[in-house]
């Protein structure tokens, strides 16, 4: 340990335990990798303790838990649910069923930290401290969100503002961002949430609650305004606009109230009103924060700002400078942030953009061998693999990619994804049902980051959050033209833009292809099957490989060409 550094912070471990459960492991003040306990179980949205994840980062550092500084726990009360199992909701929850809602009631009321709220926190203390060493207080679930987002972002100074379903009594807060430190200004309670709006919608259409992606993808298909006095009287702004305001929980269902009104209309008209709603009472609710800060850079997290397109509203207001969302801005990047959050509280804590997208676990050359040779598939070691691959994508063969560590955060960014040529303006349909899934946004385009401004309009705040996918830019009428298949309906699309400083082998592939081709863009979709995961090992690509019969695969440094 260098003489500079404080003791007790040089191997330091965050965990995340409920839905989405994760772990991030940090060396001397800075991530250095991060996984969700999903990628390694094959079970989405893998709640509960982050076993497998906590191995992993142990299993990349070659220590074991005595050589921990200290285990950094996010949340003060979401393990909550291990007390009383089949009691609390834990992971999937039904935002229309009761106990959802009692739990959320039940959430509210924690936050008020009264003896409930002190008396929860010293219950999860024993379970806890029996698993993992030294363990330090709880980190907030919505500061965690914060210091994710502002920590990561390299802006000196900034409004932090956090929405989602609930977490710890509240659905959003916000924060002044300032010096490595966010200062809690207000929020909005657990029962009063625009996840939870959001959510039930998504359930209302069919969908997983946490799949509510798919709601913005119709919204483009739908007229926003025929059932938008619906959506007003669902979700508003209070009047103090610090706050939303709900309908009580208690009174809403799914065949009841305004739902059963909404049956009525045509369900991608509902889409869209609910997509208008969400973007017009958060950016009223993200403009009253800027006025209160006076701060023009703003950093997001929480599962509401996975909401590409909202996030493009915001970028777009004039008391707008640059916006970030965190890359694993739902639950997946809550470890990340309740770690920096101590850390900064320690005063070792850097205020800098990430420095590796790539955080996640990586594959062995002989594993890959291994993997490759019990699926007894053909396979050899290109001389020249950015050529070879940009040869097949010329001639319209579909490539995935298993290379190197796993990404960090919600988006594929080229290390586990599915690669196509981008001016098949019917790809969408197509490769969409050879990976069995039912989607409504176009596949995004990873981009070269020297080539953007030719492909897109406004970016200039917005590009270190393109760095992860995570906001969508007008498309200029060229990349209209060249690249249909990534375009939506709107003349957007949700860019990925890479340089080689942030992945040198898949910039290699990108480049290749554009001296090819002219097109300086990929579509870039996730490397898995419906309902799965991201793939993580070679055997998990292997198995999405030849369940969807994609045409080619690329495993570490070999490449598979179906015959």
């Amino acid at each position: 340990m260098g003489t500079s550094e404080p003791r007790g912070t040089e191997w330091v471990l965050a965990i995340h335990e409920d839905s989405n459960a994760n772990a991030t492991l940090f060396h001397k003040g800075k991530p250095v990798f991060a996984v969700a306990e999903e990628r390694i179980t094959r079970n989405k949205f893998q709640a509960g303790f982050p076993t497998e994840a906590v191995a992993a980062c142990l299993d990349y550092a070659g220590i074991g838990l005595d050589d921990l500084d200290a285990v950094v726990p996010a949340n003060m009360t979401h393990f909550l649910p291990r007390l009383a199992p089949g009691l609390i909701p834990e992971g999937d929850h039904n935002y229309f069923g009761v106990k959802h809602k009692a739990w959320t009631y039940f959430q509210t009321a924690l936050a008020r930290q009264g003896l409930l709220g002190k008396m929860t926190q010293w219950m999860g203390r024993g379970p806890l401290k029996k698993k993992v060493p030294r363990l330090t207080p709880f980190i907030d679930h919505h500061t965690a969100h914060a210091y994710s987002a502002y920590l990561t972002s390299g802006f000196p100074e900034a409004v932090a503002i956090t929405a989602d379903n609930m977490g710890d009594g509240y659905s959003a807060k916000v924060f002044d961002a300032q010096n490595n430190k966010c200062n809690f200004l207000y929020g909005s309670p657990a029962h009063q949430s625009p996840g939870q709006f959001y959510g039930e919608v998504a359930q209302f259409l069919g969908f997983h609650n946490l799949m509510a992606g798919k709601v913005t993808g119709m919204a483009a298909h739908g007229d926003p305004h025929k059932a938008y006095p619906i959506m007003e009287r669902l979700f508003q702004l209070h009047e103090s606009k610090e706050r939303f305001v709900l309908p009580e929980l208690i009174r809403r269902g799914r065949k009841t109230g305004p739902f059963k009104e909404l049956s009525e209309f045509d369900p991608f008209d509902v889409a869209a009103a609910a997509q208008k709603r969400l973007e017009d009472v958060m950016v009223a609710f993200v403009t009253h924060a800027l006025k209160q800060t006076g701060k023009r850079s703003v950093v997001l997290a929480g599962g509401t700002f996975a909401n590409v397109v909202l996030n493009q509203r915001i970028l777009d207001l004039d008391q707008v400078d640059e916006v970030y969302v965190h890359p694993a801005m739902t639950d997946q990047g809550i470890s990340m942030g309740a770690g920096l959050c101590w850390l900064a509280e320690q005063g070792v804590a850097e205020n800098q953009p990430m420095p590796s997208m790539y955080l996640g676990p990586d594959n062995s050359e002989d594993s890959l061998i291994a993997a490759l040779e019990a699926a007894q598939l053909d396979y050899h070691r290109p001389k020249d693999m950015a050529e070879e691959v940009a040869e097949l994508l010329v001639a319209k063969k579909v490539v995935a990619r298993c290379a190197g560590p796993m990404e960090y955060g919600l988006r594929a960014l080229g290390n586990r994804s599915i690669l196509y040529r981008p001016d098949d303006p019917a790809v969408n349909e197509w490769l969409n049902q050879k990976l069995r899934r039912s989607e409504f946004m176009p596949f995004a385009p990873m981009v070269l980051r020297k080539q953007a401004g030719k492909c897109f309009e406004d970016i200039g705040g917005g590009t270190l959050a393109a760095r992860a996918m995570t906001i969508t830019f007008k498309a200029t009428p060229w990349f209209r033209d060249i690249a249909p298949g990534v375009v939506h309906l709107d003349d957007t699309a949700r860019p990925q833009f890479l340089s080689s400083e942030d992945n040198e082998p898949m910039a290699e592939i990108l480049e290749a292809f554009y001296k090819k081709s002219g097109i300086p863009a990929l579509v870039n979709t996730s490397f898995n099957m419906h309902h799965e995961p991201i793939v993580c090992t070679g055997e998990d690509a292997i198995s999405a490989y030849e369940q969807s019969e994609l045409d080619a695969l690329i495993l570490g440094p070999f490449l598979v060409v179906r015959s």
